[in-house]
């Protein structure tokens, strides 16, 4: 029993054993067989060296703050914008002279412009009879959009006719009072010649007249002061007297009613007759003293108009020297370039002259234009696209600006981007940027900052962040919605360097080299010294001249 075990279990591990010798046949084949397909996959797909040519290049390379955004292609809309208002021109004219030969020596002479009430645009509609597009309509420029009816379309088309015939009329009369003026302007430029001769003299008697009424009024005050002075002196001396007068009046009386009338009858009497006598000399006197106080108080109000007088002349005097001198300088200045002074009024009638014509030149053209858009009661499409709204309807009036149609503008792009508040002096409105995207490596597109949003707080970051547009021209219309934009807002830039793509540069023991063509064909390597560079392309301020051809190297699978 034991030794048939033995040999069971002698056979199960020769059975193990052989197993495991499959197994490990099984593992080493299946490291073979992969190891043979990657070779044979590695033989198979052989390495090769393509290149891209770029001719080295003059210009400006700028770098700054870049942020990611995505293409957005907008809408053209199509207005009516033909003029269609009333023509008023630069304004009404008058015609004629105004101070020809009059002696302030002024020039205003031809035509004077009067403000005028631009046209209103209400008085003038057309009618719309048929619209022929509609929404989602894919149509090529020149497609008809949309009929006016014929009664509206020849009513505007009669008042241009005639706005046209009023600003010929116009320019006819102002090539009349042309003529007139250089007739006017030529006896003007004689008077202002012999102005010198005499306006000297004539500023000498106008300061003499002023300054003789400020003698007058001071000899007015001086005589004033004087009675005054006369008066004020009589009225002391008087109210004098009349004190005394009173005195001897006191003591008179005093002396009568003292005096016995019976042992003392002539000293009564004589006291009495005293009395008497100061009684109406103190009456006197104080009738005297009332008239001069009256006369005073006149010689006083006198005294204040002659202050207020000299005052005046004083200021006259000065005011109409300044005058004078000014009048004398204007004079002898316009003696003096009396040929200037003419020929701008030569040079102010030709100015209203052609103002004139160019009024009638933008009349006719106003009809001109009229009939190049509406033909046969038809206005057409301006651009080709698809049609992305029809903003009128039959029987509606179509006025100046109104729109017609919107459709996809492809002439322009726009891309929006997140900036933040450190870097918006970068971002400023009108500010030029550079814009890449990943289908055109080495090309750099320009646009321009268009709109800035209002100010928003990313909640993640906490930073005050604004919304930037920037418009593209989309030139060949290479570029489409949502394409991958990275916009540079520049910071830092030069002018008029020479320059490659930074894919072109290759580095080796710590110098650049690049890979040029050579006029034959053959492939050179030349080693370069590099400067600024904004990511895409790179300054070679040393090693290529313009126009070379530099090749940017790739390996492709084969």
């Amino acid at each position: 029993m034991k030794e048939k075990l033995k040999q069971i279990i002698k056979k199960c591990g020769q059975e193990i054993e052989k197993n495991k010798k499959i197994r490990i046949f099984f593992i080493v084949s299946f490291f073979v067989i992969m190891a043979a397909g990657i070779i044979a996959a590695t033989v198979s797909k052989k390495e090769k060296t393509a290149y891209r040519e770029t001719q080295a290049a003059k210009g400006n390379l700028a770098r700054g703050v870049t942020e990611s955004g995505s293409v957005d292609v907008g809408t053209v809309i199509q207005a009516f914008d033909l003029d269609i208002s009333e023509f008023t021109g630069s304004g009404n004219f008058t015609f004629g002279i105004g101070g020809a030969g009059n002696s302030e020596g002024n020039m205003m002479i031809g035509m004077i412009p009067e403000a005028s009430d631009s046209g209103n645009l209400a008085d003038r509609k057309l009618e719309i009879e048929q619209v022929y597009v509609e929404a989602g309509q894919e149509i090529e420029a020149g497609t008809p959009i949309l009929k006016l009816t014929q009664e509206s379309v020849e009513g505007i088309r009669t008042e241009l006719v005639q706005d046209a015939t009023e600003a010929e009329l116009v320019y006819q009369q102002a090539l009349t009072s042309q003529k007139q003026t250089e007739v006017d302007a030529e006896g003007e430029y004689k008077l202002n010649s012999l102005y010198a001769t005499y306006s000297q003299t004539e500023y000498e008697k106008t300061v003499s007249n002023l300054a003789e009424a400020v003698e007058n009024a001071e000899k007015a005050l001086t005589d004033t002061k004087e009675e005054l002075a006369d008066a004020q002196e009589e009225l002391a001396r008087k109210e004098t007297l009349l004190a005394e007068e009173k005195k001897v009046l006191e003591n008179a009386l005093f002396t009568a009613e003292g005096t016995d009338k019976e042992n003392a009858l002539y000293w009564w009497i004589i006291a009495y007759q005293t009395a008497d006598d100061a009684q109406e000399m103190v009456d006197t006197l104080e009738e005297e003293i009332e008239q001069l106080k009256e006369s005073i108080e006149d010689y006083s109000g006198e005294k204040t108009e002659n202050e207020i007088a000299l005052a005046l002349a004083q200021k006259e005097l000065e005011s109409g020297e300044v005058t004078a001198r000014g009048e004398l300088d204007k004079r002898n200045y316009n003696a003096q370039n009396a040929r200037e002074i003419y020929d701008v009024a030569i040079e102010q009638s030709e100015f209203e002259t052609e103002t004139a014509m160019e009024d009638y030149e933008e009349a006719a053209g106003k009809l001109e234009e009229f009939d190049s858009v509406i033909i046969e009661q038809v206005i057409s499409a301006d651009n080709a696209g698809v049609i992305t709204e029809v903003c009128v309807a039959a029987g509606d009036s179509l006025t100046q600006d109104m729109d017609l149609i919107s459709l996809n503008n492809y002439d322009e792009v726009t891309i929006t981007v997140s900036v933040e508040e450190e870097d918006l002096e970068a971002a400023a409105l009108g500010n030029t940027v550079n814009v890449t995207l990943a289908a055109f490596e080495d090309e750099v597109f320009k646009g321009t900052v268009t709109e800035i949003g209002d100010a928003e707080i990313n909640s993640n970051t906490n930073r005050t962040m604004y919304s930037v547009t920037v418009t593209v021209p989309n030139t060949g219309n290479v570029l489409y919605q949502d394409m991958t934009a990275e916009v540079t807002f520049v910071t830092d830039e030069v002018s008029e360097v020479l320059y490659i793509p930074v894919r072109a540069i290759m580095e080796k023991d710590g110098a650049n080299y690049v890979k040029v063509r050579e006029k034959d064909g053959t492939i050179i390597r030349k080693r370069v010294t590099t400067g600024f560079s904004d990511g895409i392309n790179i300054e070679i301020k040393e090693g290529l001249s313009e126009g070379e051809t530099v090749l940017t190297e790739s390996k492709v699978k084969t």
